[in-house]
């Protein structure tokens, strides 16, 4: 057997290993995204589990929700007007600003909502809180009455802090966004639910 013939022979098994083992890599392949469709559809049917037993609670999810997204509103809401003040040098504006600190956490979260409500989501409320509050506080420096002069220096750190934790709190909202079926938090509230009950 020539040289030639021997190449030929060698070129056409390699030829037919890599065929092989393309066709493993196809298998393993489909395989892989067989499995990952199960995954997923073994994590929709535990979420819609879910969603169904917590519907008897679900206005601590409304609740919640509507803090969170009222939060985050404030806080974008303070970064544009800061982050104006400081570009312009605007003091009426940074007094503004300052004036609406909040004096203490009590009574960001609602204590008879956060003990009867899930666990894990008095959590997220509670977390939430945290870090409305930890941006909020130090807004009350930007301007001090004692010594009637504002601490500009401060701003672009509150502006900082403002959109980490602006971030963390869409972050904890996304946790409690598809707990509740979109059809049943959409449903129409305009008749009392004790209406639709027979005597």
């Amino acid at each position: 057997m020539d040289k030639s013939n021997l190449s030929a022979i060698l070129t056409i098994i390699a030829l037919g290993l890599n065929f092989v083992a393309l066709c493993v890599v196809a298998y393993q392949t489909y395989l892989n995204r067989r499995s990952l469709n199960l995954a997923k559809q073994s994590i929709d049917e535990d979420r819609r589990t879910r969603q169904i037993e917590l519907l008897p609670r679900a206005h601590f999810i409304f609740e919640v929700q509507y803090h969170l997204k009222k939060w985050l509103e404030d806080i974008e809401k303070t970064i544009t007007e800061l982050q104006d003040a400081f570009d312009s040098k605007n003091l009426d504006l940074l007094i503004k600003i300052s004036e609406k600190a909040l004096k203490s956490p009590e009574g960001l979260v609602d204590k008879f909502s956060y003990e009867k409500g899930p666990r894990w989501l008095s959590e997220i409320w509670l977390a939430s809180a945290q870090y409305y509050y930890d941006f909020n506080i130090p807004l009350r420096d930007l301007w001090s009455d004692k010594r009637q002069e504002p601490f500009w220096d401060l701003a672009p750190d509150l502006i900082e802090r403002g959109r980490e934790h602006s971030y963390h709190i869409s972050n904890l909202l996304g946790y409690i966004d598809q707990t509740v079926p979109e059809s049943y938090a959409a449903a129409p509230a305009s008749i009392s639910d004790s209406k639709f009950l027979s005597d």
